[in-house]
Protein backbone atom coordinates (compact mmCIF):
# COMPACT_ATOMS: atom_id res chain seq x y z
CA UNK A 1 0.00 0.00 0.00
CA UNK A 2 1.26 3.60 -0.76
CA UNK A 3 1.42 5.94 1.72
CA UNK A 4 1.54 9.81 1.92
CA UNK A 5 4.34 10.36 3.34
CA UNK A 6 4.30 14.15 4.15
CA UNK A 7 0.86 13.39 5.16
CA UNK A 8 2.45 11.28 7.99
CA UNK A 9 4.87 13.96 8.52
CA UNK A 10 2.38 16.61 9.10
CA UNK A 11 0.32 14.33 11.36
CA UNK A 12 3.15 13.79 13.64
CA UNK A 13 3.87 17.59 13.73
CA UNK A 14 0.16 18.41 14.18
CA UNK A 15 0.11 15.78 16.98
CA UNK A 16 3.43 17.28 18.95
CA UNK A 17 3.50 19.83 21.05
CA UNK A 18 5.69 21.95 18.38
CA UNK A 19 4.43 24.90 16.71
CA UNK A 20 5.34 25.15 12.77
CA UNK A 21 6.96 28.09 13.55
CA UNK A 22 9.07 26.65 16.20
CA UNK A 23 10.02 23.21 14.20
CA UNK A 24 11.17 25.27 11.28
CA UNK A 25 13.88 27.70 13.28
CA UNK A 26 14.96 24.20 15.32
CA UNK A 27 15.18 22.30 11.51
CA UNK A 28 16.47 25.83 9.94
CA UNK A 29 13.72 25.72 7.04
CA UNK A 30 11.27 27.85 6.66
CA UNK A 31 7.70 27.55 7.11
CA UNK A 32 6.95 27.17 3.44
CA UNK A 33 9.47 24.04 3.30
CA UNK A 34 7.75 22.46 6.04
CA UNK A 35 4.52 23.01 4.42
CA UNK A 36 5.58 21.45 0.82
CA UNK A 37 7.18 18.52 2.94
CA UNK A 38 3.41 18.11 4.31
CA UNK A 39 2.17 17.98 0.34
CA UNK A 40 4.76 15.82 -0.61
CA UNK A 41 3.61 12.03 -1.30
CA UNK A 42 7.30 11.05 -1.60
CA UNK A 43 9.28 11.62 1.03
CA UNK A 44 12.92 11.25 1.27
CA UNK A 45 14.13 8.98 4.62
CA UNK A 46 16.60 11.50 5.80
CA UNK A 47 14.07 14.38 6.15
CA UNK A 48 11.39 12.06 8.11
CA UNK A 49 14.63 11.31 9.91
CA UNK A 50 15.31 14.53 10.77
CA UNK A 51 11.73 15.47 11.61
CA UNK A 52 12.26 11.97 14.04
CA UNK A 53 14.98 13.47 15.98
CA UNK A 54 13.17 16.70 17.00
CA UNK A 55 10.16 15.53 17.49
CA UNK A 56 11.18 12.13 19.19
CA UNK A 57 8.94 10.58 17.59
CA UNK A 58 8.49 7.25 15.01
CA UNK A 59 6.80 8.76 12.13
CA UNK A 60 7.26 6.19 9.52
CA UNK A 61 8.27 2.82 8.83
CA UNK A 62 11.23 2.41 6.36
CA UNK A 63 11.70 2.14 2.95
CA UNK A 64 11.65 -0.63 1.28
CA UNK A 65 13.30 -0.51 -2.61
CA UNK A 66 12.43 3.00 -2.72
CA UNK A 67 9.20 2.63 -1.59
CA UNK A 68 7.55 3.58 1.65
CA UNK A 69 5.93 0.34 2.95
CA UNK A 70 3.60 -0.05 6.04
CA UNK A 71 5.56 -2.89 7.90
CA UNK A 72 7.24 -2.24 11.10
CA UNK A 73 10.77 -1.94 10.85
CA UNK A 74 13.47 -0.14 12.25
CA UNK A 75 14.69 2.76 10.29
CA UNK A 76 17.59 2.01 7.98
CA UNK A 77 20.50 5.33 8.48
CA UNK A 78 21.65 4.99 4.62
CA UNK A 79 20.92 8.34 3.12
CA UNK A 80 19.21 8.61 0.30
CA UNK A 81 19.72 7.06 -3.19
CA UNK A 82 21.87 10.22 -4.88
CA UNK A 83 20.42 9.19 -8.19
CA UNK A 84 16.81 9.78 -7.31
CA UNK A 85 15.50 13.42 -8.82
CA UNK A 86 13.89 13.77 -4.95
CA UNK A 87 17.42 13.29 -3.16
CA UNK A 88 18.74 16.78 -5.53
CA UNK A 89 15.86 18.13 -5.19
CA UNK A 90 15.50 17.88 -1.15
CA UNK A 91 19.17 18.81 -1.38
CA UNK A 92 18.52 22.08 -4.00
CA UNK A 93 15.77 22.77 -1.43
CA UNK A 94 17.96 22.75 1.68
CA UNK A 95 21.05 24.68 0.30
CA UNK A 96 18.73 27.26 -0.73
CA UNK A 97 16.83 27.27 2.59
CA UNK A 98 20.76 28.07 4.10
CA UNK A 99 21.51 30.83 1.50
CA UNK A 100 18.37 32.31 2.27
CA UNK A 101 19.20 32.65 6.24
CA UNK A 102 22.35 33.53 4.98
CA UNK A 103 21.22 36.77 2.64
CA UNK A 104 18.65 37.58 5.62
CA UNK A 105 21.59 37.77 8.86
CA UNK A 106 23.91 39.91 5.71
CA UNK A 107 20.74 42.25 5.59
Amino acid sequence: MKVHVGKELEDAVRASEWSITALAQKLKLSRKTIYNYFENPDLDEYIVKRFENVLHVYIMPVQNEGKWVQEASTLNSENPSENSAQFWKNKYLELLEKYTQLLEKMA
